[in-house]
């Protein structure tokens, strides 16, 4: 059984990085588990009517560890839920972390209006900005307001973690949360996990403020996840929105995350810069949350 899981979860991923219509079925939340216990609870939208944030808790059995467990705060919680099975769990040979799935009360994988809105950072000048589609941005600072306010204080009064090993992981548009967040002296999260970040974002106008801002960067650690054909297996679609994408996709230097992990690294960043062989944006999703299980726990600060 191991050996299947194993073939499965490194498959191409499909369906399960790409937008879909095709609903979700029950994830271990409402399932139950045999490898942990398992809770959620619910937040409204930003706004009081757009869709709640659903926030799920997948603790070890077992007993606590002294201080707490280690705890990773996973973004696109839908979508990771899709992976977390019984036999997937079961099959890690790494002690679990407890994991907190930050999601949206949706069936669907990727809440595209929500994430683009709570993922994205605004202008240099703190004015919203809109994706290529159309769709609001640059509300990252509130969303890490809430994960900070609401969300941790919610999940520490239900769940024994020690922050001080805490994680927060995200892919594409949430890797690039992820980094703007590992940018933030208030940000409560002592590792960051930034898997194939869309630096794109903005024409890479948040990718130059960054790399002004390495030589002032917290000390604290943050790891670099990308697949090594990103670039040559990037989807290139005809939609007139999707194509000004691909034009800021394009401008980007070759190696733009490889040159800002180089830059934080020379700036004494602690962390790991991880290339997945042979893995595009999408298929990056599923190795790196895998990658982050595997090596034990996400927040351990070992090089």
């Amino acid at each position: 059984m191991r050996l299947l899981v194993l073939i499965l979860m490194l498959l191409p991923l499909g369906a399960a990085a790409q937008p879909s219509t095709d609903p979700l079925g029950p994830s271990i939340l409402a399932t139950g588990s045999t490898v942990v216990d398992t809770d959620s609870f619910d937040l409204p939208g930003p706004d009081g009517a757009s869709m709640p944030y659903r926030i799920g808790i997948l603790v070890p059995k077992g007993p606590v560890p002294e201080g707490g467990f280690p705890v990773l705060f996973a973004l696109d919680g839908q979508a990771v839920l899709e992976l977390l099975s019984d036999d997937f769990l079961g099959s890690l040979d790494a002690p679990l972390p407890v994991i907190v799935t930050l999601g949206y009360d949706t069936d669907q994988r990727f809440a595209g209006d929500a994430r683009t809105r709570d993922y994205t950072p605004a202008s240099a000048d703190g004015s919203p900005v809109a994706d290529p589609r159309g769709r609001p941005g640059g509300g990252a600072a509130t969303f890490l307001s809430l994960l900070t306010d609401k969300v941790v204080p919610e999940v520490q009064a239900r769940a024994s973690i020690d922050m001080s090993r805490s994680a927060l992981w995200g892919h594409s548009y949430a890797g690039l949360f992820v980094l703007y967040a590992a940018g933030e002296a208030s940000s409560p999260f002592a590792r960051y996990i930034a898997a194939s970040p869309s630096l794109w974002w903005d024409n890479g106008s948040f990718l130059t403020r960054l790399s002004e801002r390495v030589g002032n960067w917290p000390h604290r650690a943050l790891d670099v996840h990308k697949g090594e054909l990103e670039r040559e297996r990037a989807s290139n679609p005809s939609n007139a929105n999707a194509q000004k994408l691909v034009r800021m996709r394009a401008a980007l230097p070759e190696d733009a995350l490889g040159n800002l992990n180089a830059s934080l690294r020379a700036a004494d960043v602690p962390g790991r810069y991880t290339v997945f062989d042979g893995l595009s944006h999408g298929e990056t999703f599923r190795q790196s949350i895998r990658f982050v299980l595997e090596t034990g726990s996400p927040a351990t600060g070992r090089p």
